[in-house]
């Protein structure tokens, strides 16, 4: 598999929003082209773990209104405390925590129908069951937030990450389940971190989530 991990062998480096953008699409297109490595990055394996939870977040945040000019940034890999820095114009770092609550038993069986048929057929669901995913994906996430509240992150700021687009009219319409309650919810957690942020994966495209980040605090 090495030839399929060196595809992510300058995950690491300080690039630009333009640089990131084509490193991302280079990457994207190098799974494309190698079946094997498509396999390994939908199952999160060595680096395509950071790419996708670290890397792929760190590029839509250099998207958004909230990115410095002229600034760079670059994941960090490894076990720290961070995941991400952004390089000021003035040789300042800013450190950046990113999470997300991931359902990891579903996520593997997505990732094995993948690559066993090429398809992911969910099977349909009532709008009352569909209310009851969503309930639990919140109270799941809202639990994820708690468990960051209770550490320290005065070095850095937070950049939770939310997917939506599965169950998008529940989130809609539903006001347990709404983006209004979560960001409420951030807003009301005391955190100990620079500032705290909210990315909503909802399916639209990577500069369309990137002008709709919420600066929670």
């Amino acid at each position: 598999m090495e030839k399929q991990f060196a595809i992510l062998k300058d995950l690491s480096e300080y690039r630009t929003p333009t640089e990131m953008k084509n490193y991302f699409e280079e990457v994207i297109q190098a799974l494309k082209d190698d079946r094997m490595a498509l396999k390994i990055s939908r199952l999160r394996k060595g680096e395509f773990k950071e790419f996708q939870e670290e890397f792929v977040p760190a590029y839509v945040f250099s998207l958004s209104p909230y990115f410095p000019k002229d600034a760079k940034a670059k994941i960090i890999i490894g076990n720290q405390n961070y995941d991400f820095v952004i390089l000021h114009p003035n040789g300042i770092e800013e450190k950046f925590e990113v999470s997300s609550y991931i359902n990891g038993i579903r996520e593997v069986e997505i990732a094995e129908a993948l690559n066993d048929t090429g398809v992911w057929n969910p099977r349909l669901k009532s709008y009352e069951q569909l209310k009851e995913q969503a309930a639990a994906y919140i109270k799941e996430t809202k639990k994820n937030m708690l468990k960051k509240s209770k550490k320290d992150y005065t070095h850095a700021s937070l950049l939770f990450s939310v997917s939506t687009y599965e169950l998008a009219a529940i989130f809609h319409n539903e006001f347990d389940t709404s983006l209004q309650d979560l960001v409420r919810f951030l807003y009301d957690t005391p955190f100990k971190a620079k500032h705290v942020y909210l990315i909503v994966q909802n399916g639209d495209d990577i500069p369309t989530v990137a002008s709709n980040i919420i600066k929670v605090k």
